[in-house]
């Protein structure tokens, strides 16, 4: 499976899904009583804005259309524009890309 996965700077990167949906949802401590008087949980909640800066920071690392020269490592990044470098780094230190 390596030879499948395509390098960020000399190395493999991916976007860690349950890492990203335990950083948007908010603890859920409300419930109901249904009809046969069970208390349940009232449904997923999520942090909006959270999702939001997080959905934007995704789009942001996968719609970058730059040539990076991969045989430089990290240092080949450096030419990437200011958006794409905020929120690569701040995925990978929240967590939500992880390298392989």
């Amino acid at each position: 499976m390596d030879n499948l996965l395509l390098e960020v700077g000399g190395k493999d990167y991916y976007i860690d899904v349950d890492e990203l949906s335990a950083s948007i949802c908010v603890e859920n401590k409300e419930t109901e009583k249904n009809e046969d008087g069970d208390l349940v949980d009232t449904g997923l909640k999520i942090d909006i804005a959270k999702y939001e800066i997080y959905r934007d920071m995704i789009t942001t690392v996968l719609s970058t259309n730059d040539v990076v020269d991969d045989k430089m490592g990290m240092m080949g990044l450096n030419s990437l524009p200011i958006p794409f470098k905020l929120s690569f780094n701040t995925l990978l230190i929240k967590r939500i890309i992880k390298e392989l």
